[in-house]
């Protein structure tokens, strides 16, 4: 196998064809391979790929964003070497990979909201590889609105985000090594791990842990953090967990309010009238519900059979 610069399109970043028949002897993508043959693209007098306007033969630069180079050289995620755009070829396969997962079908301020709702969570992360690992996908979520809604609304920023993201990180991996911070990381990293719950979910709190598995152990089908479908395309909203009653489009909702502070209690205010206004089914769970496990689990059972009988005319959903 060539050398790095050889595996991606230096103008998008995607897998590259073999085609050397330009003065800079780069490997380009199958589209702008094209592109370049038809005469659609150019090299200009600085040596830069520009597009062409055929039927006006004017030239404009191609804005490439986070497909640009780092001035240090490096991946704007782990640190590593990436000499052909702002990924090294690690993350830059994650991110492709990422690409895959998401639904090509959603709106664009569903694919927006997904983004911002991604960032705020990876903010509330402390294992780095998990850092990481959602940061290319927050890239990947950038890419996907791009390539399908012609939107750099996200890909504008996407570097910067990351980067702040990453700085703020960056404090714990560069403490010392001492025999008391070796500790307190091993204590992190189990922490983190008691996030993932017995279904395989991985949840961002203890009491979110204890709510799905009660879930769970109740034997009632449920997904975590889905997207709240509504009648007009407003802002889109995550709910806690989603509990499918007819199909996978139509059932209840379900919203642990495990905060107080300002912002938080703004933000529940305004997804509450959403679900009151769209006239959406909904549990709320308030901060300290889930400490009384039997309480919790007998009261979800009710209210869930309860709802599936009033908006869906379904008795008994759980027996």
């Amino acid at each position: 196998m060539g050398d790095t610069k050889d595996l991606v399109c230096p103008i998008c970043g995607e897998p590259t064809r073999v085609y050397m028949g330009n003065a800079r002897k780069d490997r380009l993508c199958g589209k702008h391979a094209d592109d370049l043959k038809n005469g659609k693209l150019a090299i200009s007098k600085e040596g830069k790929y520009v597009l062409v306007d055929i039927e006006t033969n004017t030239q404009k630069p191609i804005e490439q964003n986070y497909r640009e180079r780092q001035k240090d050289g490096n991946c704007i995620v782990c640190g590593n070497e990436a000499p052909y755009g702002s990924l090294c070829k690690e993350c830059y396969d994650q991110m492709w990979n990422f690409k895959q997962d998401f639904d090509k079908n959603d709106e664009l301020f569903e694919l927006k909201d997904h983004y911002f709702n991604l960032k705020d969570n990876i903010n509330r992360m402390s294992n780095i590889d998990y850092v990481r690992s959602n940061c290319n996908k927050l890239m990947a979520l950038a890419v996907v609105v791009e390539d399908i809604y012609g939107n750099s609304s996200l890909t504008q920023r996407i570097v910067n985000d990351i980067k702040s993201i990453v700085e703020r990180k960056k404090p714990k991996q560069e403490l010392k090594t001492t025999e008391g911070t070796e500790a307190s990381m091993v204590k992190d990293a189990r922490k983190e791990e008691l996030l993932r719950t017995a279904d395989g979910h991985y949840v961002k709190s203890n009491p979110e842990s204890v709510i799905d598995d009660i879930l769970y152990e109740a034997r009632i089908v449920h997904c975590y953090e889905r997207r709240v479908l509504t009648s007009t395309a407003e802002r889109a909203m995550m709910a806690d967990w989603f509990i499918p009653i007819t199909d996978s489009r139509h059932g209840i909702y379900i919203e642990y309010w495990g905060m107080n502070t300002s912002d938080y209690l703004s933000n529940k205010e305004r997804k509450r009238k959403l679900y009151k206004d769209h006239d959406i089914p909904l549990i709320e769970i308030e901060k300290e519900d889930y400490k009384d496990r039997q309480r919790l689990s007998d009261r979800l059972i009710c209210e869930i059979n309860e709802l599936a009988q009033k908006y869906f005319r379904i008795t008994d959903f759980i027996r």
